[in-house]
């Protein structure tokens, strides 16, 4: 203690510079403040990752466990076995160009972040969404502390957020409604029950009809009322703005939009790839609608989905026709686990590489940054 008084009187300038720093407030305070906050988020983050793939992991043990000792199941594990390795094969691939899809979207929405970062971090949301939340939350959550960290505006974030997920969104909703509408007329062959075609149709045209109401009454909200709370305007914002934002880039000629589209088709791919692989050869729209209303199970609040997804998907495919139901259970098996692992594999390895970015500008520089 008499050392360091003596250093100080020995040297002023030191002294006043060193009580300058441990000031609250001051200029390396707030960077040190910074840092720990980013220390703390990256420790929540990597838990919840670390526990997501756990979990997933124990999932799949119980799987396999359960096929190979319940006697009603033992015929499911047969037919795995006897599954084509070439298609699975064709699947992992699907899945990795859907991924791919994903990080080509992900980087003409948030156009101004470096390429390395774009990648990194859209690659470690996928990872998040298949392991961790539900309805895509917690890849949306981990992308927005991160741009947080790095100075970007709440606002931009939350508005670019919702572009995201209202392109992925959108191609979902749009083909439910097409194929639901056609193969309820009877023009894309299939199921005739409107509660299987007609239905979902309806809903997935009340949904884009509710989220352009809804973006119109906050426009005129925040038109009208220029002061209000804090979180609701930023929300509105966000939504009147996304919205916005999403229908302009469907216009616009830039083939990264597609993205949006591959995303959803390469993981589509997958699972019809799936059923190849145990010589049953559905028809596409059987599949595909089978899949996105199979798959709204997604939204519920279970890490990855695991139980309900795979029980919605394989109800759905069963109504629509496809049979046996021993080889559906197999095909839908096969399907997620290559659609959660191979996304939580590379998405994990990426989120380890995004903390080598963390303090350091993730921006382009001025010069080459887009919309």
């Amino acid at each position: 203690m008499l050392r360091k008084h003596a250093t100080a009187q020995q040297d002023p300038d030191r002294g006043e510079e060193a009580e300058a720093r441990a000031q609250p407030g001051s200029p390396d305070s707030i960077e040190s403040d910074e840092a720990l906050q980013r220390n703390a988020l990256w420790r929540a983050d990597s838990r919840r990752l670390l526990n997501g793939l756990i979990g997933l992991a124990i999932f799949c043990g119980l799987v396999v466990v359960l096929i190979t000792s319940v006697p009603g199941l033992k015929a499911t594990a047969r037919r795995i076995e006897d599954a084509n390795g070439a298609w699975v094969a064709a699947g992992v691939l699907l899945e990795l160009l859907s991924c791919v899809s994903y990080v080509v979207l992900f980087e003409r929405i948030f156009a101004r972040l470096r390429t390395r970062v774009a990648t990194l971090l859209s690659l470690s949301e996928l990872a998040m969404n298949a392991v961790v939340s539900a309805g895509g939350v917690g890849g949306f959550a981990l992308g927005a502390w991160i741009l947080r960290s790095s100075g970007a505006p709440l606002r931009r974030i939350a508005e670019r957020s919702v572009v995201l997920f209202l392109l992925t969104s959108a191609v979902n909703v749009s083909v439910v409604a097409i194929l639901g509408i056609l193969m309820g007329v009877g023009v894309v062959p299939g199921s005739s029950n409107p509660l299987l075609t007609l239905l979902p149709a309806a809903a997935a045209l009340g949904a884009i009809a509710g989220t352009l109401a809804l973006a119109a009454w906050a426009r005129r909200y925040l038109n009208r009322e220029r002061s209000g709370a804090r979180r609701l305007t930023l929300a509105l914002c966000a939504i009147s703005e996304g919205v916005a934002d999403a229908l302009a880039l469907i216009r616009e000629p830039d083939w990264r939009v597609f993205g949006a589209l591959g995303y959803w088709l390469f993981d589509n791919l997958v699972l019809l790839v799936c059923f190849y692989a145990y010589g049953i050869h559905p028809q596409l729209g059987v599949v595909a609608l089978g899949y996105l209303v199979g798959m709204l199970a997604n939204a519920l609040p279970i890490p990855g989905g695991v139980g309900a997804v795979e029980g919605g998907l394989v109800g759905m495919l069963v109504a629509f026709g496809i049979h046996p139901a021993s080889l559906v259970v197999a095909a839908v098996l096969t399907y997620r686990a290559i659609a959660l692992w191979i996304p939580s594999l590379i998405g994990t390895a990426a989120f380890w590489e995004v903390r080598s970015e963390l303090g350091s500008s993730l921006l382009r520089p001025a010069r080459a940054q887009g919309s």
